[in-house]
């Protein structure tokens, strides 16, 4: 366990009386009893190793729940039992005083000079049709999360027989939408996929499902069948929309608390990054064509900020592009004011560029939100995209205990319809089915936005 001087001055008045120094020409040894390296070494390893690791514990519990292959590795440095010292001159300890913690400062001026943000965006096309593109559909994740996360199929009713063709209830004074709940549910049955179930069972009344047709197309209707998927944007969407291109965008997340010892990643902010979102979508002919975005968490976000981008772009129409065929927008619980997620803070952890910028409250998605409700209040009517949001209302496991993501108020974004449902932050965008509420209110968005096919 290599001491500095400064640990020297502390534990000098503990170790002097039982040291023994021996000087000679260009260094000095410390012999000290086993006995008192022992104690040093429990205290250190207390301060230095366990604090830490359960600070480190908590914050990738919190993570893993955001994504379940993400870690917080802990590169502690291991304790040495003889300490040896060089002596040398006071300017020569100065300078290396220096050289360390340049070395050590993170996020200094020279290191962002020398590295500049790993590009982290890719967009891949998940449906192509064969033939004429009606429309494109893009889908946007959130924090750490993925094609084949985000997008996967829903498991809360797996254990029991498959809801069928169902639709939550409107109310009568707005046009607002809600799963309702009974009075004798509470918050664990949705722990419970049986109970769940068995609660919405009782809820939904059947409708019929309308699917957009073509006049080549044969798709099947029979919904029926159980449609298992890895990614139902992939499978589903060209059975029930024939004629609309099918796009992911994927991107990389950092480490959201990093320790305070790592060294930090040069990372892109939210605008930088939508401009290379943009740039992909540009080379694959998004714009020329009528838009849909969908987006869950975060991702809802960098929609959003394309769109701004688009509006702002009156000098390059193909850039403007993206904001005029912008004809549909389906949110999946996003935080349009920021998440209390982003405000929790560990010890000896700092949290990244990526959390940060999604503080609740914080002046820049107040602005995003502002100005994104700002360009479309202003056009007609008729002009206006459709937009659908729906609202996770139930608190998401995470370890051994439960969070609430995203706030009620942060995720009604005061524009379009909304719908409440019983589900947690992770379930929100995963449809059990193609007979699944989360699902149908997608095909019918695209079936009136884009085929003007009401429901």
């Amino acid at each position: 366990m290599a001491l500095n001087e400064e640990e020297i001055k502390s534990t000098e008045c503990v170790l002097s009386a039982e040291c023994n120094v021996i000087v000679e020409q260009d260094e000095t040894i410390l012999v000290v009893p086993s006995r008192k390296v022992w104690l040093q070494n429990v205290l250190y390893t207390f301060t230095n190793h366990l604090v830490p690791a359960l600070a480190a514990f908590l914050g990738n519990s919190l993570s893993k729940s955001l994504a379940p292959l993400q870690r917080i590795p802990l590169n502690l440095p291991s304790g040495v039992v003889r300490k040896r010292f060089r002596r040398v001159s006071r300017s020569r300890l100065a300078l290396a005083d220096g050289l360390d913690e340049s070395r050590i400062e993170e996020g200094s001026d020279s290191e962002k000079m020398n590295e500049s943000p790993e590009r982290c965006v890719n967009c891949t096309v998940m449906h192509q049709p064969e033939a004429e593109i009606f429309a494109d559909v893009i889908f946007v994740h959130g924090l750490h999360g993925g094609l084949d996360r985000t997008w996967r199929q829903g498991t809360w009713r797996v254990k029991n027989p498959k809801l069928k063709n169902l639709s939550p209830i409107r109310r009568h004074s707005t046009d607002d939408m809600y799963v309702p709940v009974p009075e004798n549910f509470s918050s664990k049955n949705v722990g419970d996929e049986g109970r769940l179930k068995r609660t919405l069972t009782k809820i939904y009344t059947t409708i019929p499902v309308k699917v957009a047709r073509t006049k080549d197309a044969n798709a099947n209707d029979n919904v029926d069948e159980v449609d298992e998927t890895e990614c139902w944007p992939q499978d589903w969407l060209p059975q029930d929309c024939p004629g609309v291109r099918i796009l992911g965008i994927n991107y990389t997340t950092d480490v959201l608390w990093r320790p305070l010892w790592q060294k930090r990643k040069p990372r892109t902010s939210l605008p930088q990054r939508s401009n290379e979102m943009m740039e992909d979508l540009l080379r694959l002919g998004v714009g020329c064509r009528p838009i849909v975005w969908v987006g869950h968490s975060k991702g809802g976000l960098y929609i959003k900020q394309i769109i701004l981008n688009g509006w702002h772009a009156k000098d390059n129409q193909t850039v403007q592009n993206l904001y005029h065929q912008t004809k549909a927008i389906m949110f999946y619980s996003v935080p349009h004011k920021g998440s209390p997620i982003a405000d929790m803070t560990f010890p000896f952890f700092r949290r990244s560029i990526e959390v940060m910028e999604i503080r609740t409250n914080c002046d820049f998605v107040l602005n995003l939100h502002r100005s994104f409700l700002e360009i479309f209040n202003s056009e007609e009517q008729d002009k206006k995209p459709e937009i659908f949001s729906f609202i996770d209302t139930e608190n998401t496991p995470v370890g051994f205990t439960s969070l609430k993501f995203i706030a009620y108020e942060s995720a009604d974004p005061d524009i379009g319809i909304k719908c409440d449902v019983p589900l947690d932050h992770r379930e929100i965008c995963k449809p059990a089915g193609r007979d699944c509420f989360l699902y149908l209110e997608l095909v019918k968005m695209i079936n009136k936005s884009i085929f003007q096919k009401e429901a």
